[in-house]
């Protein structure tokens, strides 16, 4: 479920009917992996698994099934996974993991 972190917490967004919103963006910034920062954006019809996959400079964000995934052009391989678009972990390359923020516009 997608949540939305105002500075005061982490907020969880629904829609009516219990369905969470999916973003139109996705911030990621303070990776090491410096290629994999940018704002990430859904291209408006792009999914994969039933998720928005989210786009950057030939990087991208995808739902694997299980964990959204950055798959960065320039090294190849997954960087990051995150169950939520806001907390990552490295899979490939350098700590410190990036963060997310999530975009509704």
């Amino acid at each position: 479920m997608p949540r939305l972190s105002l500075g005061l917490g982490v907020q969880t967004i629904r829609k009516a009917g219990g369905a969470a919103p999916q973003p139109t963006a996705v911030l990621i910034s303070g990776a090491e992996t410096e290629s994999s920062n940018g704002n990430y954006v859904w291209d408006g019809v792009s999914f994969v698994n039933g998720k928005r996959v989210y786009v950057s400079s030939g990087n991208s964000i995808y739902w694997n099934g299980s964990n959204w995934i950055i798959e960065d052009s320039i090294f190849e391989d997954d960087t990051y996974s995150s169950p939520d678009l806001i907390t990552w972990a490295v899979l490939n390359g350098a700590e410190p993991a990036p963060t997310g923020t999530l975009s509704y516009s």
